[in-house]
C-alpha cells in the first residue's frame, strides 16, 4: 500500500511539475526552451586543420635520379621524405588552392660511396645526399594544378658540392572525362640555377675536351622538359588496391647532358613502370593514413652523353631497372 501512495503521489508531482513547465514555456517571459538549451550547448566543430604532413620511407636496389645518374647501384638503398603543407587559401574561383610546401629528402645505403674522386676510392660514405625542398602549389580552374619547386642537391659524395634548382610542373587530373581510365598527364620544366645536377663535366674535367665536343666549354646549368602520364585504377574489393602505370620522356636542353660522347638526344630518357598501392586499414584511427606501395622502373638511356657518363659510376650504359617498395603516413 505504501508502494502504492508513493508512485500516485510521484504521478501527481510529475503531472503538477510538467503544467508548470508547459505554462512557463508558453508565458512571455519564459527562458529558453529544453530545445534551445540543448541547441547552445553543443560545442562548435573545429574547422578542419590547414597542416598536414607527410612521411615516406622507401627503399630500392639502387638509387638512380630522375635526371637518369645511376648514384648507387649496389646494396640497398634507403630513401626518408618529410613534407610540411601549409593551405594558404581554398576557395570556388578560377584559383581554388594555395599551399605551401616545405620538406627535406635523404638518401642512405647499405653500400658506401667515394666521397672523393674517383669513383671507387677510399674513403666511402653511406649517406650521399640531402635536399631541403620548398613549393607552392596552385589548384585552379577545378582540374588542374601547378606546382612550383625550389630544390637543393648537397651531395656527400665526390666532392660535388651543392647545386640549385627550380622547376614548373602542371599537371591535370582528366578523371572527369575520362573516368577510371584517366591518365593524369603532366608536363615539368626543370632547370638548373646554380652549378649541374649530373656528372656532364666528368669527361672534360678528367680528359679535357673530346673530338665530338671539339672546343664546346664543360657544360653549364641548363634544363629539360619532362612528359608524362600515370593512368591506373582502383580495386574497391580488393582492399582499395591501386595499380598505376607511370610512363615519360625527358627530353633535355643539348647543354644539360653535354656532348662530350656525341651529339644530344632530342629524347635523353624513356621510362616505363608500375606501381601498387594500398591503405593500410589496420592502423588505428587517430595515427595518420598509412599507406604501402611496390613497384618496378625501366630506364632506357637514349641519350649517348648520359650513357656515357654512367659508365663512370656503375658501369650502366644503355638502362637500368629500379624495384622498390616503401610505405608512408599522412597526417
Amino acid at each position: 500500500m505504501k508502494l502504492y501512495s508513493h508512485i500516485t503521489n510521484g504521478l501527481a508531482t510529475a503531472v503538477l511539475a510538467g503544467s508548470i513547465l508547459s505554462a512557463t514555456e508558453q508565458s512571455g517571459f519564459a527562458g529558453p526552451t529544453p530545445k534551445e538549451k540543448l541547441a547552445t550547448s553543443v560545442i562548435e566543430p573545429e574547422a578542419p586543420s590547414r597542416v598536414h604532413f607527410l612521411f615516406n620511407m622507401e627503399f630500392a636496389n639502387e638509387y638512380v635520379t630522375p635526371r637518369g645518374q645511376v648514384v648507387r647501384d649496389e646494396g640497398l638503398t634507403i630513401q626518408p621524405l618529410f613534407l610540411t603543407f601549409a593551405n594558404l587559401y581554398k576557395g570556388e574561383g578560377f584559383i581554388n588552392d594555395a599551399t605551401l610546401v616545405l620538406g627535406v629528402w635523404n638518401d642512405f645505403g647499405t653500400a658506401g660511396v667515394s666521397k672523393q674522386p674517383p669513383y671507387g676510392s677510399t674513403p666511402k660514405t653511406k649517406w650521399t645526399e640531402v635536399d631541403p625542398i620548398l613549393g607552392l602549389s596552385f589548384g585552379f580552374a577545378k582540374h588542374f594544378k601547378l606546382d612550383v619547386t625550389y630544390t637543393a642537391f648537397a651531395e656527400q659524395i665526390l666532392n660535388l658540392g651543392t647545386s640549385q634548382h627550380i622547376e614548373a610542373k602542371l599537371s591535370a587530373d582528366d578523371t572527369a572525362l575520362l573516368g577510371a581510365f584517366a591518365l593524369h598527364p603532366y608536363i615539368s620544366f626543370w632547370h638548373e640555377l646554380h652549378k649541374k645536377s649530373t656528372a656532364a663535366d666528368v669527361g672534360f674535367t678528367v680528359v679535357g675536351a673530346s673530338a665530338t665536343s671539339g672546343s664546346h666549354p664543360s657544360p653549364a646549368e641548363s634544363w629539360y622538359i619532362d612528359i608524362g602520364i600515370s593512368p591506373g585504377y582502383t580495386f574497391a574489393d580488393a582492399g582499395s588496391l591501386k595499380v598505376e602505370f607511370p610512363c615519360r620522356i625527358m627530353i633535355p636542353d643539348s647543354r644539360f647532358f653535354g656532348e662530350y660522347a656525341g651529339k644530344s638526344s632530342t629524347i635523353g630518357i624513356y621510362e616505363l613502370g608500375v606501381k601498387a598501392s594500398m591503405p593500410l586499414k589496420f592502423m588505428p584511427k587517430g595515427y595518420g593514413n598509412w599507406s604501402a606501395h611496390v613497384g618496378y622502373k625501366y630506364m632506357n638511356f637514349n641519350d649517348d652523353n648520359l650513357a656515357y657518363m654512367n659508365t663512370f659510376n656503375a658501369g650502366t650504359t644503355r638502362s637500368t631497372s629500379q624495384v622498390y617498395a616503401g610505405v608512408s603516413v599522412f597526417f
